[in-house]
Parts: C-alpha cells; sequence; structure tokens
C-alpha cells in the first residue's frame, strides 16, 4: 500500500505528545504541526505525528508508519531552538534544506 503524502506547515519535533521539549528531526521523535492535503483531516488541522520512521532532506520528507509529510514551513520558536540549528546550520526559516 502506497502512503499518501501531505504537507505540514507550521511544524516542529518533538519526543511525544505529552513531551513537547523541542528535538532533532530524526527518527523515533514525532513532528506536531499543521497538516494540509490529508484525505481524512480537514487543512490546518494541529496534529501529532506517529514516530517518524525516516527522514530524507533532499527531498524534504519525513516518513511516518502510515503518511510521508512534505516538510512546509517549520514554526517560528522551532527555527529559533539549539535541535533546529543543530541539524540545519543554514537557519533558513523559509525552507528546512
Amino acid at each position: 500500500m502506497k502512503k499518501p503524502i501531505v504537507t505540514i506547515e507550521n511544524w516542529a519535533v518533538v519526543r511525544t505528545g505529552s513531551y513537547l521539549a523541542y528535538q532533532e528531526l530524526e527518527p523515533g521523535n514525532i513532528l506536531v504541526g499543521r497538516v494540509f492535503g490529508h484525505a481524512k483531516l480537514s487543512d490546518a488541522k494541529s496534529i501529532f505525528t506517529s514516530p517518524i520512521v525516516s527522514v530524507d532532506l533532499d527531498k524534504r520528507q519525513v516518513e511516518t508508519k502510515n503518511t510521508i509529510y512534505s516538510l512546509g514551513k517549520p514554526s517560528e520558536d522551532y527555527c529559533d531552538s539549539r535541535e533546529y540549528k543543530e541539524w540545519n546550520p543554514q537557519q533558513d526559516t523559509q525552507e528546512v534544506a
């Protein structure tokens, strides 16, 4: 079964839905943000994803158990975080890579 590709905007990376401290974009952590183009969720719905399975920065995509998320603009607060700056040294708030 092919996974749907949806866009996530105003996103950040956290460890779990109950532990909201920012984390690096890597497998095991989760995304939080607003989703667009999801078949079952309304546009701009705030979500927590399932744990990240893989990250492809060249394609700006993050894969979870059931979905591939196309990374839109990260949240401003996340862009200011140490965790964001460690994996994205360009610190570009418009794009991830």
